[in-house]
């Protein structure tokens, strides 16, 4: 044999026993593997029975535990896919050898497996637990008056009394509409929450029932009040299990449920029976006294005014700013107000149409009207003629126009403002000669006007965005006068309607079937005069024919929002004057037709957020992206790309320079609509790694959110965020990033607020000696569920921070400390002889549930604007950074709770004295 030969029958054998090994290793290593997904699927088991008890109690799982059981599921799927390739293999053995090649790819797959199982395993510890507790409920004073007169001013202490007492749990208001039973709740929650160690109760429930609510509404109203997470499977026993664990954690509270209109099983909707022995207390308000005694509760009324009160009532309202009334316009006035019927809502919708009206001719005119209007009417309808009276004096048909649009919404509906005023501005109510701000401040001015004369009431959500709601009462004589007058409308808004069947009106201007149960809509209407409609949160499924838009050329605002529609009506592209076209949360739209976009040649506002259709480039599926970048009016655009590189091809494109705001999500979405008037760009789900020489913005962004990205810091994209007009960054979830900015790096000059979330692997914010101008403007800093974080800002940065006026810090596990020194952090540090870190415009710092931290800054920190200090879940802090040489003197307020503030530590007794002066909300419990 030669040496050729022999050399190759050499590599063969080699080849052949390591081959044989690989096989009789395989065996052995799918035991193995199926031993680790055992041990994995039981730990996989007992993490999700964690997660599911403390689901029952309101908590939420922890990002990092959704993660790992996301992962436990991916891993399962691949070991199972292996397992079935060994056993083919295994059942296809026909000769001595089987196909090596694969066993050996099985037996690699295997080894891997088993070490990614290993480390799920371990990492499945969490030792910090599973679930994250709620918030405490925020004791947020409700918007309010105070009482008027003795009459309601005893019957308040009566209802405080028997709150307070422990004869009766449960405890029903009654009175007519507008007697101001709402009014006196809400002073009664306000008087009770806002004490700063109430003794009484832990919590305080406030929920609006309205006339529309079944149980599963209430549940819905109560879990979202509590903070509880509901899986789209839930029930109503499972939400009720939910909702009484919530309660029940909370101890002692009380619930105060506003307007019922019917009888409500406590236990079905899962309201723990309140008793003595538990001290909680439920409250309820009604019209109707029966409602009373089927609740089983001690029954109180609320009566109207004396006459006496209520004149002098009405004297407030209309002498506003000191103005004196003359002896006869006092006579005629006293006369106007004895027609309010001693009722505290027309007494203040009157009282405010009239103020500041100093002719006594008016007087007598207003009092002649509201004498002939009262005359042969009694009960409610007798309600009714101050509250008209207060309508016609607004004179101005614009304000009337506008404020008989709020009764398209249903009762008790919080509607945005600037969703209010956009639909004014499209139905032509406000002039737009002028530009889009000064509709837009005109439209504000007719708000505030409607305000001012209580006809409508201003509820603002927690977040600051301006919202306004009608009382009922004034609602129902606001559909009353739609029946007969223009603008005509037809309102059936959260009436619980299953089907439409009703034939349109063919005059009516304004049509609300919102907030029902329809789930088809046929025929033709032929509403020519048609200017809205409204048919958004209905389960909606088929809208036929296709001609069923066809014979409304009028209409200008359209709100299919929040329906489950799959195609978008062909006829739609009919509707020549449509100003405004809403496909928000449109989840199943799989169809938006080429062509209609260019042939709605008026459309200025196009929203489909959270809609199932994804704008692309020339899918030949449906419309492009092109029609919206070729349509001449658009000016608000809020839109999904499907690709990102279908938004970078339009990204540099002057159409949004055109545009008023726009809302761009490109990949996945987390955020929900915006709620105030800017151009954001939202990126989600996207391999950012591969873009850095890519990545455009529209020149006019303003906000920029970064969610579930490819990413390992920001230094990439510092062209792109340079960006004049962008000030604000959020950064969700992104699971590789290290760092936000690099040593030398001038990033985010312009930011003013920063925001970031859920970055399980962020060591820094900057990694190495910061720029001079790195977040030189910035203004709050937020930062939330970042577990490596150890140290929030190194002192040099903070220094440089000279705008900045909020922090706030939660779950960061492992920080040990606020302001870090660079050493501690691995910087080289510079000369830096000052032991004092000046904070001049730090008006707030909140941190909340960093177990590790034990300090806030090691230097000393001067904060002479710092005006609330927010602590909870720190237990091993034990010292503030402050002495009697550098006290706060702004501070305003200090909350946290009670136990961890007597265990605070004082360098000297002149500090503690201080901050002893300070008002304070400790709780005694959170939750």
């Amino acid at each position: 044999m030669s040496l050729d030969g022999a050399a190759t029958e050499v590599a063969k054998r080699v080849w052949l026993s390591r081959e044989i090994e690989y096989q009789k290793q395989l065996n052995p290593k799918m035991e193995a593997l199926e031993n680790r997904k055992r041990a994995l699927i039981a730990k996989n088991d007992d993490i999700v029975r964690r997660v599911d008890r403390d689901k029952l109690q309101g908590w939420s799982p922890l990002n990092e535990v959704s993660n790992w059981l996301h992962e436990v599921e991916s891993i399962k799927g691949k070991a199972g896919v292996v397992r079935k390739n060994f056993e083919d293999q295994t059942k296809g053995w026909k000769g001595y050898l089987p196909n090596c090649y694969k066993r050996r790819k099985i037996s690699k797959e295997s080894s891997e497996l088993i070490g990614q199982m290993d480390k799920l395993i371990t990492d499945g510890s969490f030792e910090n637990g599973v679930t994250i507790e709620p918030l405490p409920l925020a004791n947020n004073a409700l918007p309010t008056m105070p009482v008027k007169g003795k009459t309601a001013e005893l019957t308040q202490r009566e209802i405080l009394d028997w709150i307070l007492g422990t004869e009766k749990p449960i405890i029903g208001v009654h009175g007519m509409g507008g007697v101001g039973k709402t009014t006196i709740m809400r002073n009664i929650h306000n008087d009770l929450s806002q004490q700063s160690e109430s003794k009484h109760f832990d919590c305080f429930i406030w929920i609006t029932v309205s006339n529309d609510v079944d149980v599963n509404k209430l549940q819905r109203k109560i879990a979202k009040e509590l903070q509880i997470v509901r899986e789209e499977d839930d029930d109503e026993d499972v939400t009720a299990r939910k909702i009484c664990n919530a309660l029940k954690r909370r101890k002692k509270f009380l619930l105060i449920l506003d307007d019922m209109w019917k009888q409500f099983d406590l236990d079905k909707v899962g309201i723990p029976i309140p008793s003595e022995e538990n001290g909680c207390k439920v409250v309820l308000t009604t019209r109707n006294k029966r409602i009373c005694g089927q609740m089983q509760a001690h029954a109180i009324e609320v009566r109207v005014l004396s006459e006496q009160e209520s004149w002098e009532f009405f004297k407030d309202i209309v002498a506003v700013g000191g103005v004196i009334l003359s002896k006869d316009i006092e006579n005629l006035a006293k006369g106007v107000a004895k027609e309010c019927c001693n009722l505290p809502l027309a007494i203040k919708t009157v009282g405010g149409s009239m103020c500041g009206v100093d002719n006594d001719a008016v007087w007598m005119d207003a009092l002649k009207d509201l004498k002939e209007a009262n005359g042969g009417f009694k009960g409610i309808d007798k309600v009714f003629t101050p509250l008209k009276f207060s309508y016609t004096r607004l004179g101005d048909r614009l304000l009337q126009y506008c404020f008989l649009f709020c009764s398209l919404y249903p009762e008790d509906h919080k509607i945005s403002a600037n969703e209010l005023i956009n639909n004014w501005i499209y139905e032509g109510l406000i002039d737009k000669r002028g530009t889009r701000e000064d509709n837009i401040n005109k439209g504000h001015t007719i708000l505030d006007q409607l305000v001012k004369v209580s006809m409508l009431e201003r509820c603002d959500n927690r977040a600051g965005a301006m919202f306004v709601k009608m009382h009922d009462l004034i609602r129902d004589m606001a559909i009353d006068i739609t029946r007969t007058e223009n603008p005509r409308s037809e309102i059936y808004a959260g009436q619980q309607l299953k089907e439409f069947s009703t034939e349109l009106p063919e005059d009516a201007m304004r049509i609300s079937l919102m907030l029902n149960d329809i789930k088809e809509l046929s025929g033709e209407p032929n509403c020519q005069h048609l200017l809205t409609l409204f048919l958004q949160k209905n389960p909606l499924q088929k809208i036929s024919p296709e001609s069923y838009f066809n014979h409304m050329c009028s209409l200008r605002v359209l709100n299919l929002s929040s329906t489950l529609i799959k195609s978008l009506p062909n006829s739609v592209s009919n509707l020549k004057n449509l100003r405004a076209l809403h496909l928000d949360y449109t989840r199943e739209l799989r169809v938006f037709p080429a062509g209609i976009i260019p042939r709605l040649s008026h459309l200025e506002e196009l929203t489909m957020h959270g809609s199932r259709w994804k704008w692309s480039s020339n899918t030949g599926e449906g419309a492009g992206i092109e029609e919206i970048m070729y349509s001449t009016r658009l000016a608000i655009l809020n839109i999904q790309f499907k690709e990102l590189s279908d938004f970078l091809q339009h990204a540099k494109s002057n159409k949004w320079q055109t545009m008023k705001r726009f809302c761009l999500a490109v990949g996945r979405s987390v955020l929900p609509a915006p709620m105030v008037e800017c151009s954001l760009v939202e990126i989600g789900g996207c391999d950012l790694i591969g873009e850095e020489n890519q990545l455009l913005l529209p020149d006019t962004t303003q906000q920029l959110v970064i969610s579930d990205c490819q990413i390992s810091s920001l230094w990439h994209f510092t062209r792109l965020l340079h960006k004049s007009e962008l000030y604000r960054c959020e950064i969700y979830d992104c699971k590789n990033m290290e760092y936000l900015m690099e040593e030398e790096e001038p990033l985010l000059p312009e930011i003013k607020e920063l925001k970031i979330n859920y970055i399980p692997k962020l060591l820094v914010l900057c990694k190495g000696i910061p720029s001079p101008d790195a977040l030189k403007s910035l203004e709050s800093l937020h930062v939330d569920y970042c577990n490596k974080l150890k140290y929030l800002l190194p002192a040099r940065l903070l220094q440089q921070l000279r705008c900045l006026k909020s922090i706030s810090v939660y779950n960061c596990f492992q920080m040990k400390e606020i302001v870090g020194e660079e050493e501690e952090m691995g910087i080289t540090r510079a000369d830096d002889n000052n032991a004092m870190l000046i904070l001049s415009q730090l008006q707030s710092l909140t941190i909340s549930n960093l177990r590790e931290l034990k300090g806030i800054c090691s230097r000393v920190l001067i904060c002479n604007a710092l005006e609330t200090i927010d602590i909870g879940g720190c237990p091993k802090l034990k010292k503030l950074p402050f002495s009697v040489d550098n006290l706060p003197c702004a501070l305003k307020e200090i909350k946290g709770k009670k136990r961890w503030w007597d265990a605070v530590e004082w360098d000297d007794p002149q500090t503690r004295a201080h901050f002893d002066s300070i008002p304070k909300m400790l709780r005694e419990r959170c939750f």
